[in-house]
């Protein structure tokens, strides 16, 4: 019997509309079949997500092993901790179930992690977003540009570089026994944590673009802007615990924020602070623009990715200023 080099996973919980691409792109990768094996933890799933996971493995009965795993605490970092624990692989992988592995994602990580030095735990690649049929398309626009997410170099970088994270990483197996496995005390942002043991422990992060893989985008305004919230409220709860998990780039839509409600409230003590308010956000939205055109060169979508953008990054800062005023509630 051939040994599993990789164990493939999946943490699951109510993803019946993007649950099938996901599985799909891990069941047909251009990889041995007897040299990996796919486990899916899944948090209780009240929606099709289970039946569509079946549906799929009919399909494609005999390709690949497939464990499903339940997941009684519903969280992300107890799926990766159940699903790291079961796997048979000298290396993990997981992608989210709203994304989409290329077909050579197994190949290329594990030809990357081989030719690299021994200290490097976990390597990763180009992760792009992109949007279901139908979906609003400017989405993905503001979340795969620098100006909305930042300088994650997983998001834009075109260049093999050593960096502090990556995305649906390939990381060593063993590395978890000499670090620890995901904090169950945090909800999201668990990675940041993780990463950031990993580093102080001397280890480093690679990232390929040839490594690729796509992440489907929230379907509306509305989820993205939860999801902005949700982020933004937890990198605060990740950062009490562990001041190096974050970057600065977690922490300007707070400061943002913070300067917009401080002058605005200063307008009430000298009108100049007014001039002060409109010179900042003409700044923003300056280099909005910018990135913008970088994205599309349609006026009407410019307009719609101004404003995308204005609400993401308020939605985001809002998220960490509600948590930093109502300290210790760390349960949405």
């Amino acid at each position: 019997m051939d040994e599993i080099e990789i164990t493939a996973m999946i943490v699951v919980r109510n993803e019946e509309e993007y649950i099938k691409i996901s599985l799909q792109s891990l069941l047909e990768q251009d990889f041995p079949q007897s040299k990996y094996e796919i486990i899916i933890v899944d948090g209780e799933s009240t929606d099709k997500t289970r039946q569509n996971i079946d549906t799929v493995l009919k399909e494609y009965q005999g390709v690949t092993k497939v464990n499903i795993i339940n997941n009684p605490r519903k969280l992300l970092a107890s799926g990766w901790n159940i699903g790291i624990r079961k796997a048979r692989g000298k290396y993990v992988i997981r992608i989210d179930a709203h994304a989409k592995a290329s077909n050579n994602f197994l190949k290329e990580s594990l030809k990357t992690i081989k030719n690299l030095p021994e200290d490097v735990a976990c390597v990763g690649g180009r992760l792009i977003s992109v949007t279901l049929e139908n979906s609003d398309k400017t989405i993905s626009k503001v979340l795969s540009s620098p100006f909305g997410i930042g300088n994650s170099k997983f998001r834009y970088a075109d260049k093999a570089q050593y960096v502090d994270t990556v995305a649906y990483g390939l990381y060593k197996k063993e590395i978890f026994n000499k670090v620890g496995y995901f904090d169950e005390t945090l909800e999201r942002n668990q990675d940041n944590n993780m990463h950031n043991r990993i580093r102080m422990a001397g280890y480093h992060f690679y990232f390929n673009p040839e490594i690729t893989s796509y992440y489907y985008v929230r379907s509306s305004l509305k989820k993205m802007l939860k999801q902005g919230f949700l982020n933004g409220k937890w990198n605060i709860i990740v950062f009490r615990q562990d001041k190096k998990s974050l970057s600065l780039r977690h922490l300007i839509p707070l400061l943002f924020v913070i300067s917009l409600i401080c002058l605005g409230l200063l307008t009430f003590v000298n009108i100049w602070f007014v001039y002060i308010i409109i010179i900042e956000l003409l700044l923003y939205f300056i280099l909005a623009i910018v990135f913008a055109l970088q994205k599309t060169k349609n006026i009407l979508e410019i307009v719609k990715m101004l404003m995308y953008f204005f609400m993401f990054h308020f939605a985001y800062g809002l998220g960490s200023l509600i948590s930093i005023l109502k300290k210790g509630e760390e349960r949405t």
